[in-house]
């Protein structure tokens, strides 16, 4: 699939993503694979292709304002053609105080979509 990757070691001031083929995701228990329709392009993708936030990754495909359709992984609740959002939050551990408190949000081991995790400028 085509994505706009991020190379932290070849990024340069007005070049900060190729276009590039890379592999599709492989599909992981209790996932969905989402056929990405549009990706906004937000303040914190800006600081990580800038710098302003470290490289987690080598490689990183960036975005996590996502709107897309499930193509693998369908369940009962969301069938595949099923339009979905991803949020910047792409997991939680569940296991920490704030997880088994209701309050993902402040997870003390998350991954963030388009940062920790590759994000939506794919296909």
């Amino acid at each position: 699939m085509k994505a706009a990757v991020f190379v932290a070691a070849s990024a340069a001031p007005g070049h900060f993503v190729d276009v590039m083929e890379v592999a599709r995701p492989e599909l992981a228990a209790g996932r969905l694979l989402v056929k990405v329709i549009a990706c906004g392009v937000c303040r914190t993708d800006l600081h990580i292709v800038e710098g302003d936030l470290k490289a987690l990754r080598p490689r990183l495909i960036p975005g996590h304002q996502i709107v897309g359709e499930v193509v693998e992984g369908a369940t009962a609740e969301m069938p595949v053609g099923t339009r979905v959002g991803v949020s910047w939050m792409g997991g939680t551990d569940g296991t920490c105080w704030y997880c088994r408190h209701g309050m993902e949000n402040l997870c003390d081991d998350p991954t963030f979509t388009g940062y920790s995790v590759d994000g939506g400028y794919a296909e």
